[in-house]
């Protein structure tokens, strides 16, 4: 536990917000005496009802932001195998006579990804080929 970089990163924080919570307990218990009888007593069940309500919805933007994720992963690799699928044939339909026009595709291929993330990021494109 001691060498996980989490644990020593949320720890100061951990610790702020439980002697937080300590301290405001305390105000509660014993100054403002605050029994069972006081209106303020279901405040803990309306916060662990909002609790539930808002990790579910953590839990459907998760899900949402994973499905996003793994469909750009699918896009990107079908990307990749259509450019590689290109460059064979046009390595195969080309005569050999014309190498220099087959390795010049294969280097416009080669790139055509890389572009294509920058273009779509707004980076600049620009490269000397």
């Amino acid at each position: 536990m001691h060498k996980t970089d989490t644990l020593k990163l949320l720890f100061p924080t951990m610790l702020l917000v439980g002697l937080y919570s300590f301290g405001i307990a305390y105000l509660e218990i014993e100054y403002l005496d605050l029994t069972s009888k006081s209106t303020v007593t279901n405040v803990g069940l309306v916060h662990s009802m909002l609790g539930f309500v808002l990790s579910l919805l953590l839990v459907f933007r998760t899900n949402t932001a994973y499905d996003r994720w793994w469909e750009g992963r699918k896009l990107w690799g079908k990307l990749v195998n259509d450019t590689r699928n290109f460059a064979i044939k046009i390595n195969a339909i080309l005569p050999k006579e014309e190498q220099h026009h087959k390795d010049q595709i294969a280097k416009y291929l080669r790139y055509f990804p890389l572009f294509l993330a920058k273009h779509l990021s707004k980076e600049s494109t620009r490269l000397a080929l």
